[in-house]
């Protein structure tokens, strides 16, 4: 009777699971299948090998705070190159295996080569210069792939089952990931206590390394169909002036070098400060990461009927609007008053469920029909043009402020706690932005 149940139960779970988006007989559906299984291997790659993995790698390598930062604008410098990027990709009419040996690539440099660089017989100056390299490489290797693996797998996604579709990623891949970044840190700080820190960032580069080869045999099974083409020679020229012909889609790109410029800002210091000035634990930071899961379970159905109600940038802005005070609370964490940390937490996470949903579809938003691969391609180049600015701006803003503190409502604050304060005061001014774009356009379909 036990065994009963838990089977009904299972099938009542997948049924709701896919419901609206996966239909019994219907090929596409299984490559959105696929497509599921995509996502969360390449997010928990990207976690694994990033965030706090990554400072805490360079920060057993002796990088300095600008060393950090410089990390951070040479993956978003790098991830420019995707404006050029049709330029190879529209000469071929299939693009899949290009596309897979391509990422492939940048799997290599990104999970091997950086992990094993410390083993180097060699000064610490020199090994951070292989790792800056091996970021650029890997990076570039991502952004010409960027725009092609989007409209590829869009292929697969028709615009009526994408409100259902991505709300189940949003749910679902933000949950999984946050319980492996908790069971990986719980392993590095096992392997800190025993004075072996860089063993468990070591373990946590192998298993994504069988998970990249998984995904490559993932990605070689999902179908690819003939792609609209305008009879249009590309040229650079083309790439970048042909965008500018499309003032409503202009719109949907501004709306992302908005956001990313401004939500980039902080870059990787906050991280630096709770495991250097706070001395908090990876645990720690992953424990309170976990509280997300049910966070995004719960609300992403409840952000989905706010964007059906509302639009996807109407949404977008007042989510963001919410999400700078996260910022905010984060500026007066200190050591007297460690419980803001996580109180912060939870509040972004519930604002952040938003943003994420909205942020799947925005892409996608006024795009034109033909030759989709040259506005994505430059839709990606303009957000991480956005990103390179914040990461610029954070960048210096930490390297010429080294000294300072400042004493506010009774808490004394360092460099890398003030910058939150100017996060938060420019996604305001970004908010109230999006809030004229979405006006201008003013269409239910944005």
């Amino acid at each position: 009777m036990k065994k009963i149940s838990l089977g009904i139960f299972f099938k009542k779970l997948g049924q709701w699971a896919g419901e609206g988006w996966y239909f019994q007989d219907d090929p596409s559906s299984k490559d959105r299948v696929r497509l599921l299984g995509f996502n969360y291997s390449a997010n928990i790659i990207t976690n694994l090998i990033g965030g706090s993995f990554f400072t805490g790698l360079l920060i057993l390598m002796n990088a300095s705070d600008s060393f950090m930062g410089a990390m951070t604008m040479i993956t978003t410098g790098a991830n420019l190159l995707q404006l050029v990027a049709p330029l190879l990709l529209e000469r071929f009419e299939k693009r899949r295996t290009l596309i897979v040996w391509l990422r492939a690539l940048s799997m290599l440099f990104n999970i091997l080569f950086i992990g094993i660089i410390p083993l180097f017989p060699m000064a610490s100056q020199a090994k951070l210069v292989l790792v800056a390299f091996s970021v650029l490489m890997a990076n570039l290797s991502a952004a010409v792939v960027a725009p092609a693996l989007t409209v590829w797998h869009l292929q697969s996604i028709p615009s009526r089952v994408r409100n259902q579709y991505f709300s189940l990623i949003s749910m679902t891949v933000g949950a999984v990931v946050a319980l492996m970044n908790l069971g990986a840190s719980r392993l590095v700080d096992f392997c800190r206590e025993a004075g072996s820190e860089y063993v468990g960032l070591l373990i946590l580069r192998g298993i994504c390394l069988i998970l990249a080869v998984v995904e490559s045999w993932n990605l070689f099974h999902i179908r690819e169909y003939a792609y609209e083409r305008s009879e249009q020679r590309f040229t650079l020229k083309y790439l970048l002036l042909e965008p500018f012909h499309q003032p409503k889609y202009l719109k949907t790109v501004l709306v992302a070098f908005l956001w990313n410029m401004t939500c980039n800002l902080p870059g990787p210091y906050f991280t630096v400060y709770m495991l250097k000035n706070m001395s908090v634990s990876y645990t720690y930071l992953m424990l309170i990461n976990l509280i997300n899961v049910p966070v995004i379970m719960f609300l992403t159905p409840i952000w989905s009927r706010i964007v059906r109600r509302f639009s996807w940038f109407k949404s977008l802005y007042l989510a963001m609007g919410l999400y700078l005070l996260y910022y905010v609370g984060l500026a007066f964490v200190t050591p007297s008053a460690p419980a803001l940390y996580p109180i912060a937490q939870i509040y972004s996470f519930c604002m952040m469920a938003g943003i994420s949903l909205c942020f799947t579809n925005v892409p996608y938003v006024n795009i034109p029909q033909k030759n989709q691969t040259v506005y994505i391609g430059f839709y990606s180049t303009m957000a991480n043009l956005g990103a390179l600015l914040g990461v610029t701006i954070g960048q210096q803003f930490i390297a010429y402020t080294e000294e300072w503190t400042i004493n506010l409502l009774g808490v004394t604050m360092i460099n890398k706690q003030i910058l939150m304060l100017l996060t938060a005061l420019l996604m305001l001014g970004a908010t109230l932005a999006i809030r004229c774009i979405q006006k201008s356009l003013g269409s239910e379909e944005c």
